[in-house]
């Protein structure tokens, strides 16, 4: 190899061809259709994956993810939910047997205080997931931090609006989410060691179940 070429090839944020399969198996994500179209099986271990979708509040993603939040209870890290745009109803999480001592809001509105606020956490090494609601995301900054997650060894999950599809961001996975009535739909967009797929149905719990055809003949006169 060229001498001159090895000093870039060590930068963090480059990878060869060779690194974008993932070396280790993903954090099931309790939807077996899902599992089977992510590269790792599952969730990667950590790095940041985006959450496309205009339309979700807090209730539609904490379903989705409610399983890898157990997934990743550990008593020695933290879980962070940070500006979410509603308040997050406690009892709720904790009737879905999430541990509420470990689980830590963070309310701040300024955009500079969410991405600082992200990116030294993620560095820090004492959370072991991070949900986030940020109204958009240059590319740089998702470099830095995906660069934060994998020094962390952290996975970071930013819900995000349909604009940013236009833009390149070097992260671990990009889905984009789409609404059902029971629940959602969930395209991959981008994923390191695998490829774009079509949109997977998945419903979610606590959705109720479609109501059964109504006889909609019509009834005549005279009365």
């Amino acid at each position: 190899m060229n001498p001159d070429v090895s000093p870039l090839l060590r930068r963090p944020d480059i990878w060869l061809g060779r690194q974008c399969q993932p070396e280790s198996t993903g954090i099931p994500s309790g939807f077996a259709s899902l599992d089977r179209q992510l590269a790792w099986q599952g969730w990667p271990p950590c790095g940041v994956v985006e959450l496309i979708g205009d339309g979700h509040g807090v209730l539609g993603i904490t379903e989705l993810l409610l399983p890898l939040f157990k997934a990743r209870q550990r008593g020695d890290r933290w879980q962070l939910l940070v500006a979410p745009p509603a308040l997050p109803y406690a009892p709720a999480w904790a009737d879905s047997g999430i541990e509420l001592s470990r689980l830590i809001w963070v309310s701040c509105e300024a955009r500079k205080q969410q991405l600082w606020t992200l990116e030294h956490s993620l560095k820090s090494g004492c959370c072991s997931l991070i949900l986030a609601w940020l109204p958009s995301l240059t590319a740089p900054e998702a470099r830095r931090l995906q660069l934060a997650a994998q020094q962390g060894e952290t996975l970071l999950l930013l819900h995000l609006p349909e604009s940013v599809l236009a833009q390149q961001h070097a992260v671990a996975l990009r889905l984009q989410l789409g609404p059902q009535p029971q629940g959602c739909t969930v395209q991959l967009r981008k994923q390191r060691g695998g490829w774009p797929t079509p949109a997977i149905p998945l419903t979610l719990p606590h959705r109720p179940e479609p109501e059964p055809p109504r006889n909609r003949s019509i009834l005549q006169g005279p009365w």
